[in-house]
This record gives C-alpha cells, structure tokens and sequence, in this order.
C-alpha cells in the first residue's frame, strides 16, 4: 500500500510539474490531488528535492522502457527503428499539443544548478537514452545500415542534444516545424536512409 501510494505521488507530481513547473509545484496540491492525508507526505519523501529526484528518475525510467521497446524491435532496420522512434514522439506532440515537452529537460533549466542532487538524477537519465540510441546506432553499424565513421556515443549525444533543443523550439513557436527539421536533416545527411536523398 504504501510503495502504491509513493507511486500516486509521482506520478501526479509529474503531471503538475510538466504542467507547470517545480517551483510552481507545492506539496498540498499533489496530495489533495492523489488525496492522501495532510502531513503524509514526509512518510514517503525527506524533503521536495527528494521528492523531485524520485519524479526524475521514474520520468526516466518510463521513457527509457519506450526507447527500449521501439530501438529494440527486429522488424525494421536499425536507422529506421531510430527514425519512427523520433516520429512517433513528433505524432504524439502533433495530436496532443506542443506545451509540454520533455520533463527532464524542463527541470534540467530550473534546477540543475540550484540542486546538485537533481542535477545528478537529470544527467543519469539524459545517459541512459543517449546510451540506448548509441546501441541503436552501433548495430545499424554493423548492419552497414548507419556510416561506420562516427563514434556512436558521440553521435547519440549530438542527436538526443538536438532533439531536446527542437523540443523546446516546438514549446515556443507551439508547432512541430522544429521536430520535423530535425528529423529531415538527421535522417537525410547525418544517417541517410533509403529514399530521403
């Protein structure tokens, strides 16, 4: 019961933070929300930083089992899973609005300086799916799929860097103008795939 009640915190502290933002966020709103008892909040959180780190990392974890799931499948070839990966982020901002973004990303701007405990929590998760996207790039690679003249961390870094930049253009401009130029140029002249030249 509890481990499900620490659950309900999360995620609804999640929801409240990429609605708004950390600080924007206070303890009673997500308890009135998920309608756990005033006062309970310190039985599953030591401070609100804990409890942003805790949001971090299951926002991370969620978002790593994605990327997971969709670089992983042995239906398409690697270049193209990485592609309809990117794709289907951009489908989803398209259908259900462009004013949210990545949450990570969001509480990388407002806490990693201030918190250097968030700031750790926001660089493991950014490492991991640049590391998923660069096993991603190794066996298209390998496959001859993707040019063997990168170093595949390197190019997984530059390409989750430019993505999280498009995604924040895209809150701004609120269109996906800015996903769809990435997605063109990374797949056109970075990793050419058949078909896009």
């Amino acid at each position: 019961m509890k481990n499900l009640t620490k659950e309900k915190l999360i995620k609804a502290g999640a929801r409240a933070m990429l609605a708004k933002s950390y600080h924007a966020v206070g303890i009673q709103e997500i308890l009135s929300a998920v309608e756990v008892p005033k006062g309970s909040f310190y039985h599953y959180f030591e401070s609100k930083e804990d409890f942003g780190v805790a949001i971090i990392e299951y926002y991370g974890e969620q978002l790593a089992k994605s990327i997971t799931t969709k670089l992983a499948s042995q239906e398409s070839s690697p270049g193209i899973r990485l592609k309809e990966y990117f794709l289907s982020i951009r489908d989803y901002y398209s259908q259900r609005g462009y004013h949210q973004g990545c949450l990570v990303a969001k509480l990388a701007t407002e806490v990693a300086e201030a918190s250097p405990r968030m700031r750790t929590a926001l660089k493991s998760q950014f490492d991991q799916w640049c590391h998923l996207v660069a096993v991603c790039i190794q066996e298209g690679q390998q496959t001859g799929d993707i040019p063997a003249t990168y170093n595949p961390e390197d190019l997984a870094e530059f390409i989750y860097s430019s993505w999280e930049g498009a995604l924040i253009r895209m809150q701004v401009n609120h269109d996906v103008a800015a996903l769809d130029n990435f997605i063109n140029y990374i797949f056109t002249y970075i990793i050419p795939l058949p078909g896009t030249k």
